[in-house]
């Protein structure tokens, strides 16, 4: 099926490590991963304290999360690493009481909204259940996914998922954990997400509107063996889009607690964008990026064989 899109052309964001799809917004500075190469292995307890933006926060159940030569390392229950932009002046991160007053008052300078996320992820082994894999998500608050029944309805998260049983879905969530899924089809004809090969993911997120917001997936995995900066920069033409929706409210519909509206497009969010994983005992990631872009004009897609 063809559908209204975006031919992607890959811009340059001077603020930022890797190429980007769409031009970048100058008004909100990009994040990237680039002090996981500073030499230093260290665990995040639970932040990243080589992180000079001081977003990085280690979150989940049972999380793991270490940094060597380039990568972080991600294992337990229900870990995730959060670009928490809600921080004080000395970087520690506002509680809840103090986050909940915030977000009706102002926005940090590195608010992500219309969003462009990159990584590369490589998987070890078979553990992890089928629905778990390389996942982002973004447009979330800082606090919308824990257990306090005062915060569920700040979840309002939009996910991409490479799943380990080879699926591509867009999930929805507005209220904490009840969620809406589309699925994309499947990525690697069929086969699970293959392990120990480095897979490149860009989640794109934008409005079109007040009402309208659109949902990008591509993948790049060309890669066999270990990235270095060199071959990515080589490889900056080899995003293949795989898919896209637009969620206007009607179509993307999530059930939810409490009378939350769960039609209405997430036009607004909290700024955060994280990435999760489930039960895993390890699992890599690489080139972990967050440009805020300006909002593109919109082409024909036809899909590509991916």
């Amino acid at each position: 099926m063809r559908t209204s899109s975006t031919t992607p052309v890959l811009c340059v964001d001077t603020t930022a490590s890797l190429p980007a799809v769409y031009a970048p917004n100058p008004e909100v500075p990009s994040w990237d991963s680039d002090h996981w190469s500073n030499n230093k292995a260290r665990e995040l307890t639970p932040r990243d304290w080589y992180d000079k933006t001081g977003l990085s926060q280690r979150r989940g159940k049972n999380p793991v999360l270490s940094v060597s030569d380039g990568v972080l390392t991600m294992s337990g229950d229900q870990p995730r690493i959060y670009l928490n932009p809600w921080i004080k002046p000395d970087k520690r991160h506002w509680s809840l009481k103090e986050e909940k007053e915030r977000l009706a008052t102002s926005r940090p300078l590195r608010f992500y909204k219309n969003t462009e996320a990159t990584v590369y992820y490589k998987r070890h082994g078979t553990d992890g259940p089928a629905y778990a894999g390389l996942i982002i998500g973004c447009r979330s608050s800082p606090n919308g996914h824990t257990s306090s029944e005062l915060y569920h309805e700040h979840a309002h998260t939009y996910y991409l998922k490479f799943r380990h049983d080879g699926g591509v879905q867009f999930i929805k969530e507005v209220t904490h954990p009840k969620i809406a899924v589309q699925s994309i089809g499947k990525l690697f004809s069929g086969d699970p997400l293959p392990q120990k090969e480095w897979i490149g993911m860009k989640f794109v997120v934008y409005n079109l509107d007040t009402s309208r917001v659109k949902l990008e997936a591509y993948v790049d995995r060309t890669s066999k063996k270990d990235l270095g900066e060199k071959e990515v920069e080589a490889r900056r033409n080899n995003w293949k889009k795989v898919g896209e929706m637009i969620d206007d409210g009607t179509n993307f519909v999530a059930e939810t607690f409490d009378k939350v509206d769960g039609h209405r497009a997430i036009t607004e969010g909290g700024g955060v964008v994280f990435i999760r994983n489930t039960n895993i005992a390890k699992a890599e990631y690489k080139f972990l990026q967050v440009t805020e872009i300006q909002t593109p004009v919109q082409q024909l897609f036809v899909p590509e064989d991916y």
